[in-house]
């Protein structure tokens, strides 16, 4: 590799961007099992670093937008069009990196919510609970 525009995913994982795609996985599995919050409660935000870091490096295309363009390119998409931070924000409500430490951008903060939906579930039971019943005639 010759010169790669940000190294922050590589050191998450300790390892440098020359690493082989079985270096990757041998560090991402050992830091998963310190890090994941069923062993470590505490780490949740830690092991999430480190899931983001091993999805990018192992999928050649984000590998190639991170080495060239850094953080910074995977939030842009490597110019046009929206970016995984866009993306993420749409699922998820917040930045993709906002648990790096990175500004969580969202377009979408001024947007309002609709009102919430209720459903009554009696309906639900009396019909599953009929059903049920019918089986048993």
């Amino acid at each position: 590799m010759a010169n790669v525009a940000d190294t922050k995913l590589y050191d998450i994982l300790g390892v440098s961007p020359s690493a082989s795609e079985n270096e990757l996985k041998k560090a991402y599995r050992k830091l998963a099992k310190e890090y994941h919050p069923d062993k470590n409660p505490n780490a949740g935000d830690k092991f999430k670093e480190i899931s983001f870091a091993y999805e990018v490096l192992t999928n050649p295309e984000k590998k190639d937008l991170y080495d060239r363009y850094g953080e910074q390119g995977l939030r842009e998409g490597g110019g046009g069009g929206p970016g995984m931070d866009d993306i993420f924000s749409h699922i998820f409500g917040g930045g993709l990196f906002g648990f790096m430490g990175g500004q969580s951008r969202s377009r979408n903060s001024g947007r309002r919510r609709g009102e919430d939906m209720v459903h009554p579930l009696n309906e639900f039971y009396l019909v599953s609970f009929t059903a049920f019943l019918t089986l048993f005639r």
